[in-house]
């Protein structure tokens, strides 16, 4: 019996020759270092806005990180997705991606949540913080997010771009540099005097 080959139906699908296989210009998601650098960036705010002691700084950008990776919880293979995964499922089967996790509901009602709880004020806001700036990225790309579910409309800022390569490690290395500055920001300072005050 002569074998059916599957090849050819293979290299279809991928949209590409038998010897060459087409890889996506950009991707149309913001990857997770990137929305990691950010909320990163939001917790340093944070932290120089309450000046909190040690600890609580370190507590506090851990939340806005950690509110940086929550939305996509949707997502099972995200960085948040993989460590529960059981609970991405779950979220993933009943809303899809980029649906009631990246809307302005579930923003409110994790808002509601922390401030149940009594959340101190600079935890809730590193927190959300780190929540809002995950959709606001989101929001510059094309596949863009149902902000304002249950309402099937998709939300785009006017700026939009396709990620992956050099623009996500633009985007990642600016915002862990900002968040590094605002921690170091005396010394860079103090530093960046000195220097500018060499006799040359």
């Amino acid at each position: 019996m002569k074998k059916r080959t599957y090849v050819p139906k293979i290299c279809s699908l991928l949209k590409a020759d038998c010897g060459k296989i087409i890889k996506p210009e950009g991707r149309l998601e913001m990857t997770g270092k990137t929305h990691i650098s950010c909320g990163f960036l939001i917790g340093t705010l944070a932290v120089n806005y309450y000046h909190p002691d040690l600890f609580n700084s370190i507590t506090t950008v851990v939340l806005a990180v950690g509110g940086s990776m929550l939305p996509d919880i949707c997502h099972t293979q995200s960085k948040i997705g993989r460590r529960f995964k059981f609970l991405s499922f779950i979220v993933r089967t009943l809303f899809g991606h980029r649906t009631f996790t990246h809307s302005l509901l579930f923003t409110l009602l994790m808002a509601l949540l922390l401030t149940s709880i009594h959340t101190p004020e600079m935890y809730f806001t590193a927190f959300i913080g780190g929540m809002a700036s995950h959709i606001i990225l989101d929001m510059l790309t094309p596949r863009g997010v149902k902000l304002l579910y249950p309402l099937p409309l998709s939300v785009k800022l006017p700026i939009q771009f396709k990620t992956g390569g050099m623009v996500d490690l633009s985007l990642a290395t600016a915002f862990t540099f900002g968040g590094t500055y605002v921690i170091f920001r005396e010394v860079i300072n103090q530093w960046l005097n000195q220097f500018i005050t060499l006799p040359f």
